[in-house]
């Protein structure tokens, strides 16, 4: 009875969460500014959509679509063609939206896919918990370890915008069935998680290693049985599901699917030439030092987080090689891990050192901070519960300890929301403490051009005009930030590019291109002076330039 009282205080305690968190995501859904590649994912669905009609032979399907393209397609974009070989998990359902509702105003259109990937983020979180919650018994750890995943002010502000935390989604939901297939090899746990690698290989590639992996620990964790001639019925299932949902999932693989999958694979090395702004070095991409990664995690994820991960990393690294240099005769595998729950932290283990040789073997293609592998974070907080499970488990008797322990996780809650709300709405630049004002503004900024909503929305409170020129000192294309503004305001505004001489007001967003050094044509004339500068926390956001009177 005392069970069932805690596993219902339990249940009603997640569902505040939830209700809680889909509240706020609903009230502050438009704060949000709109993605400098909103356009290009919009037009990507529509033209995927237009491929499956035509394939189908659906033609009244065909035929809007056909004007859709038509409609958004700009000099702000590249030809359609060149989108064809990108993930289309939410670009398809979110056109098919737009079509099925006939959606006309942009902004709508924009809002509803942040909607969409603002529930699937949520509905991962829960897998994420439920993950935990299998591995530590202590519900308060587990639920802290949701809180972080869930309010992580980068990866939350990005999860209304872009596919980065879409793809930190759907690795999260088929982790969980990773581990559920290796505790119990059942036909359904293989199906889903195939099901839910597939999803996430259309939007990564890097996906693919998954696999890999699962037969790796499955070859571990049996190494003296017969499960592979026992099982490879359900292991051939798997392959194929998993292979069937890859192929039913990307349409640019339906044609010569072996071909282009191997186009695409050799692309983890592809490097995009940019120069990146990074500790007030321009250093192109392509030679980043293999730090780039941990170094922005380290400053920009909570302080809180990092200081529990590290300790967390460090205690069971310790006990890993522990028990391994404790083997003897034989390579008793078994003995890395002494049950179920500690399996887990072995497989996190394995999994989080993998993916860095990973990154360093293939020569990966980084950029823009570390948004390419916000799933990284999952580890992060798993060895950071990992931590506080230990700690509290060692120190039960100790009430003092127990106490501080408490208090240390009310100052992390307390960090993380504060953060939240400091940084609003613009969480997807957020720095933390660890690093000064100087170094701040010393890496990328507002590389998705989200600010430039905001910019719009500032002008026209200050300037009464009927029509307002505003030109940009950045690659960022005013158009998408523009589309989010309400309808009536667009009017006031007419976009005249780099031709300063036309303009009467100057955008400049804090990223690499933007230096006059690099680029000549982004340097602000002298004729204009700065009127404003949005800083948030010591981070500069976005600079305002006024034609002098």
């Amino acid at each position: 009875m005392k069970l069932d009282f805690y596993k219902q205080k339990n249940s009603i305690l997640l569902s505040i969460f939830y209700l809680t968190a889909l509240i706020l995501g609903i009230i502050n859904l438009r704060d949000f500014g709109i993605h400098i590649e909103e356009k290009f994912h919009r037009l990507n669905g529509h033209y995927w959509l237009n491929y499956i009609a035509e394939q189908f032979g659906l033609v009244d399907l065909q035929r809007i679509t056909e004007i859709k393209i038509n409609s958004i397609s700009d000099y702000t974009l590249s030809p359609v063609s060149h989108y064809n070989k990108w993930g289309i998990v939410l670009d398809l359902p979110t056109a098919f939206i737009e079509i099925l509702f006939n959606l006309k105003d942009i902004s709508n259109i924009y809002y509803v896919k942040h909607f969409l990937s603002f529930i699937i983020f949520l509905i991962s979180s829960y897998f994420f918990f439920k993950i935990l919650d299998k591995r530590f018994d202590n519900f308060y750890i587990n639920f802290l370890g949701l809180f972080l995943y869930v309010s992580s002010p980068r990866i939350l502000g990005d999860s209304f915008l872009y596919k980065d935390v879409l793809f930190l989604s759907f690795f999260t939901i088929s982790l969980y069935f990773f581990l559920e297939a290796i505790n119990k090899l059942s036909i359904r746990n293989l199906i889903y998680f195939s099901l839910f690698n597939a999803l996430a290989i259309n939007l990564r590639i890097f996906a693919i290693f998954i696999p890999f992996f699962f037969i790796f620990i499955l070859l571990i964790k049996n190494f003296y049985s017969n499960i592979f001639l026992e099982n490879y019925k359900k292991l051939i299932l798997y392959i194929f599901s998993l292979t069937i949902f890859t192929y039913i999932f990307w349409p640019y693989l339906w044609e010569n699917p072996l071909q282009k999958f191997i186009e695409l694979f050799s692309s983890l090395d592809y490097l995009i030439k940019l120069k990146i702004l990074y500790f007030n070095q321009y250093i192109p991409n392509e030679f980043l030092p293999n730090t780039y990664i941990i170094n922005w995690i380290i400053i920009s994820s909570p302080i809180f987080q990092i200081i529990f991960f590290l300790f967390g990393f460090l205690f069971y690294s310790i006990r890993f090689f522990k028990r391994f240099v404790n083997i003897k005769d034989k390579l008793i595998y078994n003995d890395l891990w002494r049950s179920k729950k500690e399996e887990k932290d072995f497989i996190f283990f394995l999994l989080l050192i993998s993916f860095f040789f990973i990154f360093i073997f293939f020569n990966a293609t980084l950029y823009n901070g570390w948004r390419l592998v916000y799933f990284l974070n999952i580890f992060v907080i798993y060895f950071g519960i990992y931590f506080l499970y230990i700690s509290l488990k060692y120190f039960r008797k100790n009430l003092l300890t127990k106490n501080c322990i408490g208090f240390v996780i009310f100052l992390a809650v307390s960090y993380n929301i504060y953060s939240l709300i400091s940084y609003h709405p613009f969480q997807s630049v957020y720095f933390n403490s660890f690093i000064s004002e100087r170094l701040k503004n010393s890496f990328e900024g507002d590389y998705h051009g989200i600010s430039s909503k905001h910019f719009f929305l500032k002008i026209s409170k200050i300037d009464k005009r009927e029509v307002i020129k505003v030109a940009v000192a950045s690659h960022t294309p005013l158009q998408r930030g523009l589309e989010g503004v309400p309808p009536v305001l667009r009017k006031k505004f007419e976009i005249v590019g780099q031709e300063y001489h036309s303009a009467d007001y100057i955008y400049k967003n804090n990223i690499s291109e933007v230096n006059s050094k690099l680029n000549k044509k982004y340097e602000v004339p002298k004729n204009f002076s700065k009127i404003y500068e949005l800083k948030i926390n010591k981070t500069k956001i976005y600079e305002v330039y006024k034609l002098n009177s």
